[in-house]
């Protein structure tokens, strides 16, 4: 099901090296920020960014990621989730959508998130879900795991954080055939996958559109993740553990 260690990274990297190169900065829904914050930070934009691309400070290991970010008028500083260019303590808000799972040590990478929020400071992070749904699509993008919920709450109150609140999340179609599909094409046509991707978003994409969270608990979240193939859940950071 997974790489090793080394081999997951390399193989992210260039894989997102590799499609920031092919398609152009399209935002999708992301949950709403709180305005007037004073630095909201997206760690990870995989594809595409989640924040506002004003007013953001955007954080990516692709250095093509960061350079055309900064072209389309972003914040953006290429480094790695695991040693973030940030003093501790120093963040409000951290979004990171789509990381964790493409990560060995994700208890390391939450903990680095921890380090430079705030005390009561605001983690917003996407994953997906159930070990058995594994797909050649989780393969394809670079997973390293798909969460069990359980273990998924486990990982986040190691360090301090809270559920706030979740929303079902993810892009991939319901079809295996047609994520079948995508994947292939996306693996060896970028440009014309990304292409015609980007047409549709452009499409049916709202300036206002944002992903709404139910605000939860623990167990509410456990009796509604059989449900979810993924979740996007928002933590509030305690005490350090």
């Amino acid at each position: 099901m997974g790489r090793p260690a080394r081999t997951l990274e390399r193989y992210n990297r260039a894989f997102y090296e590799r499609r920031w190169r092919a398609g152009s900065v399209v935002s999708l829904p992301g949950v709403r920020t709180v305005p007037g914050e004073a630095l909201v930070v997206e760690v990870g934009c995989g594809l595409r960014p989640r924040l506002p691309l004003a007013g953001a400070l955007f954080v990516d290991l692709s250095r093509t990621a960061c350079r055309k970010l900064r072209q389309a008028g972003s914040l953006a500083v290429c480094a790695s989730v695991a040693r973030l260019p940030l003093r501790t303590g120093s963040v409000r808000a951290i979004h990171a959508y789509e990381v964790v799972e493409h990560l060995v040590d994700d208890a390391g990478a939450v903990a680095e998130l921890a380090r430079v929020l705030v005390r009561d400071g605001t983690l917003v992070v996407s994953t997906p879900l159930h070990g058995e749904r594994w797909q050649v699509f989780d393969r394809i993008v670079g997973h390293a795991r798909r969460y069990e919920p359980p273990a998924l709450l486990d990982l986040m109150e190691a360090q301090g954080f809270t559920l706030d609140g979740f929303a079902p999340f993810g892009m991939r179609p319901r079809s295996r055939v047609l994520t079948a599909l995508g994947a292939w094409y996306l693996t060896r046509w970028p440009r014309l996958a990304l292409r015609y991707e980007e047409r549709f978003l452009h499409l049916r994409r709202s300036p206002e559109s944002t992903v709404i969270l139910r605000r939860a608990d623990r167990d509410h979240f456990l009796r509604a993740a059989p449900a979810m193939d993924g979740a996007v859940t928002s933590w509030r950071r305690g005490s350090r553990p």
